[in-house]
């Protein structure tokens, strides 16, 4: 195993109804908060007024900031700190799914430093994160990114549309409120998306390390297991509870370090669909299922022992092939298989893809996965994952 430090600060309140326990837990942190939302879901949906009333109970007096969008732009990042500045906030409160959890971290930061946040997400960083920053109280209302019970932040550049995500442990929220119930209203498709983001977090660790880490690897793929089976019983009955509830905590999970704790490895499938979603404005899970399929199929040479190991203890089945097979099966069932042709992307933008995941990275010629990833073969990814009329017989074609 890889030596590691887990550390996980964030006090986390689970179950359903937890919600009306938000007051209480505000409370704690101080005593003037800036509400973060999206622009329409915490309103529409009755959450705010909620939250809203609660405060109003525990005598925390607030300010709602409503503008955050999917895929959080660093120019609405740095509007909420300047808000929470001039109000003089003491803590943030981020009601809403992963976009406006991660969008509420840097503000957090940007409030104290009043240093732009695309300073942080440059490659290297212009400046670094300080330690003093304010509290959080995240309410999550989906389950996909885990950024509940991370140290991670993803925005996405104003300017340039670059999409690039971050780690650093003053971004763990402080408190995290996880009620199932409040992924109920959540579309189909979108409850799928984020499936699939979690699925992705969990998997594409597991395969790029070199670290021999069986427990990790247990873990992992029970997790994967579960989420799969979850997965599909959602899908198939989106009001089910109980299967709302199991992908609320492996999506928490996932991200938390425990899945992979001494194993580390790169995420070159996030790395490779950040310019998708930060381009076109597509889903982030919808365009990790994109990416997927063609990654495996690129890259089988050097994971075929660990999607073995994966066929082997997840489907009973011990050939490679077998294995990259039964994922795009899973994929299928749960309608979540897409090339980028299907997503509206056009064969124009596969090199724009190229430079912007090197730039994420932060490497001119190569992205990290579990051996570099030139400029060529990226491109050739991409192509692959443009049409998937054919993937089985792609697959097929690997022996």
């Amino acid at each position: 195993m890889d030596n590691f430090v887990l550390h996980i600060p964030t006090k986390v309140v689970f179950g359903k109804g937890e919600f009306n326990s938000l007051g209480k837990y505000a409370s704690e942190l101080g005593k003037k908060a800036l509400i973060v939302t999206g622009k329409r879901f915490a309103k529409e949906s009755g959450l705010l007024d909620k939250a809203l009333k609660q405060l109003d109970e525990a005598g925390v007096k607030y300010v709602v900031y409503s503008e955050i969008e999917p895929n959080p732009e660093s120019k609405t990042v740095d509007k909420g700190g300047e808000i929470a500045r001039n109000k003089a906030v003491d803590f943030i409160i981020a009601i809403g799914g992963g976009s406006v959890i991660d969008a509420a971290k840097i503000i957090k930061v940007v409030t104290k430093t009043k240093v732009p946040c695309w300073n942080y997400f440059e490659r290297p960083p212009k400046d670094v994160i300080p330690s003093n920053t304010l509290p959080l109280l995240a309410a999550i209302t989906f389950a996909a990114t885990g950024s509940e019970l991370d140290s991670a932040a993803v925005v996405t550049n104003s300017i340039n549309r670059d999409k690039r995500g971050i780690f650093n442990n003053e971004l763990y929220p402080a408190i995290s409120i996880i009620d199932p119930l409040l992924t109920l209203s959540v579309p189909k498709k979108a409850t799928i998306d984020g499936v699939v983001d979690m699925f992705t977090h969990i998997f594409e660790s597991y395969l790029s390390s070199n670290a021999f880490a069986s427990v990790s690897d247990r873990i992992s793929e029970g997790l994967l297991k579960e989420c799969m089976k979850q997965g599909e019983i959602v899908f198939n009955d989106p009001q089910n509870v109980d299967a709302r509830e199991s992908l609320s905590w492996i999506a928490a999970l996932a991200l938390s370090g425990i899945p992979n704790a001494g194993r580390r490895g790169p995420h070159p499938i996030h790395r490779l669909e950040h310019p998708i979603s930060g381009l076109y404005g597509i889903a982030h899970g919808r365009g990790l299922s994109a990416i997927m399929p063609a990654y495996l199929i690129y890259t089988f040479d050097i994971h075929k022992d660990r999607l073995a190991l994966f066929g082997e203890m997840v489907f009973g089945v011990a050939n490679p092939r077998e294995t990259m097979l039964k994922i795009v099966e899973w994929l299928k069932k749960v309608n979540a298989l897409n090339g980028l042709k299907d997503l509206g992307v056009k064969k124009e933008s596969l090199e724009l893809f190229v430079e912007s995941a090197l730039r994420d990275d932060g490497n001119k010629d190569f992205i990290r996965a579990k051996r570099p990833l030139y400029k060529d073969e990226i491109l050739k990814i991409y192509e692959l994952a443009y049409d998937y009329s054919e993937i089985e017989k792609k697959i097929m074609e690997l022996f």
